[in-house]
């Protein structure tokens, strides 16, 4: 296993950095999309799962065709577009075979996870369409996996109360703690390279607000894994288990951080 998931990484991550770096946005509009579609599926499929009902098929391609208002960088189209999403949704299931002591369940899970993963994780589209957008991509994905990393190791090594048992029973307090020092140094250092604009204090508040954000998107999505008892979201990536798995840390952070940028300060 372990094998499998170095070699999806050494694949994967040069063609990631490519993509990021000299892609435009179109281009990185078409692979966070197909992330979009991929983890609605594996959204639904817990649903499934859990032995709930949903709009499966309405519900991806919604999820789609919000994905696809980000393109053009316009909140209001973004808006319009998840609201018409969710009519839809409600529009459909007059018209379905599933019976009707099944609606509200139904329209409530499609609707979340248009909204759960379309929505959210599509703001990675937003983010590349910004001044700088590619750096904050970097800066981003830095901050998330050195959390990532550093939670894990220190966990591993001197982790000893649980920080959600009933959750994620293998993440401790002392690994959160650790993943959050590690997200801040690497925010400190990485700014200087990446967003030198920045000072240091807001590379401080930015990088623990993106590592707690990061780790709360973690341990969201653990809550539907759990409920579905399974171990990962999906299989699609070798060693690595599915969508969701990957992106789960982006989830939280990405709006928060092109929020912040928008609103507070630039990438240049």
């Amino acid at each position: 296993m372990q094998w499998k998931r170095i070699l999806s990484s050494v694949v994967l991550l040069p063609l990631l950095i490519l993509l990021i770096q000299y892609g435009g946005i179109t281009s990185f509009w078409l692979v966070v999309s197909l992330a979009v579609v991929l983890g609605t599926y594996e959204f639904y499929r817990m649903v499934e799962v859990r032995q709930l009902t949903c709009y499966k098929i309405p519900g991806m391609i919604l999820s789609w065709l919000v994905s696809c208002s980000f393109l053009f960088q316009n909140i209001t189209l973004i808006s319009f577009t998840l609201a018409f999403a969710s009519m839809l949704v409600v529009v459909y299931a007059l018209f379905s075979q599933y019976p009707l002591s099944t609606s509200i369940i139904s329209v409530s899970t499609t609707v979340f996870g248009i909204t759960y993963i379309g929505w959210l994780l599509s703001h990675l589209v937003l983010l590349r369409g910004l001044e700088g957008g590619q750096w904050l991509i970097f800066y981003l994905l830095l901050i998330i996996w050195a959390g990532d990393t550093g939670a894990f190791y220190v966990g591993s090594y001197i982790g000893k109360h649980k920080l959600a048992p009933v959750i994620s029973p293998k993440k401790t307090v002392e690994g959160a703690i650790g993943g959050l020092g590690v997200s801040i140094v690497t925010s400190l250092i990485a700014k200087n390279w990446l967003l030198p604009s920045w000072d240091y204090k807001q590379a401080l508040m930015v990088g623990s607000l993106l590592a707690v954000m990061g780790q709360l998107g973690d341990l969201g999505k653990s809550i539907f894994k759990r409920d579905a008892g399974l171990k990962d979201s999906g299989n699609i990536i070798p060693g690595h288990g599915g969508i969701l798995d990957r992106v789960d840390g982006l989830l939280f952070s990405t709006p928060v951080l092109y929020y912040y940028v928008v609103g507070f300060g630039g990438a240049s």
